[in-house]
């Protein structure tokens, strides 16, 4: 099974998770994406109605799995929600699968331009799923597809009008366990060498603390491949060009989204999951090239196009007071 077949079939567990939390009888931890049954089958989605058939597929679920989705999503929309408000100029989803964070909370955007990234087979299934449900997408969504293991990720965003000079949120929920480590990497180096300072990158994890390995899911296709040392995330985030805000652990996880109405703990979630959120701050670390530029910074091999608009900060030339001038190329 490739990866982009992977991806599709992790989201379709995601949004069938989402969809039963959203069936909890108390609010405090019920979930909030109505939108996630949609992208469920008639024959997943019409037993979800049945009391009895809901508890055994909870039953079913490996311990702490359907507490730790509940709480994330949770998480993530609360991120999500807070930066359109703050009115951040772009937001970009890595990973988005069936992700409805840009339809859900639709009447929060207003400037801002929200990228879903992710495989095209999954991108189209569910962008046919949304229409076929008269879920209309905002003007501000776009949509770009990538192979996290193959494609080179700034340029499929700077393709689709993303412009590193200007503030980015990225949320990269659910998918770091399956890629290699030298991929994780790479992808945190890109980002920041490629995006605008003070930019905020959210992602969750599996530490690996205490010599403990990795999670075996039990499934050859899906076997988690990256995990970080609960303590040496800063560093790790440091060394990259980041400085951690906020590392949310399993017990944070529950006080916050699993706190039922009488108080109680709606459950637990295993203490290798984490949560952590990191800006990006002056990498002094980075190489410089011959001009004393970050080696790797895209904007310098992508056209003096693009140069112009970062340094001007406006999403498109004719934005400009000089449109057309000569330093915009023939294309």
């Amino acid at each position: 099974m490739d990866n982009q077949r992977k991806a599709s079939e992790t989201a379709v567990v995601i949004a069938s998770l989402r969809a039963l939390a959203c069936y909890e009888d108390d609010a405090n931890v019920r979930g909030k994406d109505e939108l996630a049954v949609l992208f469920l089958s008639d024959e997943k989605r019409g037993p979800l109605k049945s009391s009895d058939f809901r508890n055994s597929i909870k039953k079913a679920i490996p311990e702490g799995l359907y507490e730790y989705v509940i709480a994330r999503t949770g998480y993530f929309d609360d991120l999500f929600v807070s930066f359109l408000k703050e009115g951040i100029p772009q937001i970009v989803i890595l990973g988005a699968g069936y992700d409805s964070r840009p339809y859900r909370f639709e009447n929060f955007i207003e400037n801002t331009l929200i990228y879903e990234v992710d495989a095209l087979e999954t991108q189209e299934l569910k962008r046919s799923i949304l229409q076929n449900n008269k879920i209309h997408s905002h003007k501000n969504v776009r949509y770009v597809d990538l192979d996290f293991e193959q494609d080179v990720l700034m340029y499929k965003l700077c393709g689709k009008g993303f412009n590193p000079a200007l503030k980015t949120l990225f949320i990269w929920e659910g998918v770091t366990f399956y890629l290699h480590p030298d991929t994780v990497r790479t992808i945190l180096q890109s980002l920041r060498t490629n995006s605008a300072l003070h930019s905020i990158l959210s992602f969750d994890f599996q530490s690996i603390d205490h010599g403990q390995g990795l999670i075996d899911t039990g499934l050859q296709e899906e076997v988690i491949l990256f995990g970080i040392e609960s303590e040496k995330v800063s560093e790790y985030l440091n060394d990259l060009g980041y400085a951690v805000l906020e590392q949310v652990n399993s017990e944070e996880m529950c006080k916050r989204y699993l706190t039922c109405s009488d108080g109680s703990c709606f459950g637990s979630i295993k203490s290798m999951m984490h949560i952590v959120k990191a800006e990006m701050v002056e990498d002094r670390a980075a190489p410089k090239d011959s001009s004393g530029q970050t080696e790797g910074r895209l904007r310098f091999y992508l056209c003096r196009t693009l140069d112009c608009i970062m340094e001007k900060n406006i999403r498109s030339c004719y934005e400009c007071d000089e449109f057309p001038c000569p330093k915009l190329q023939d294309y």
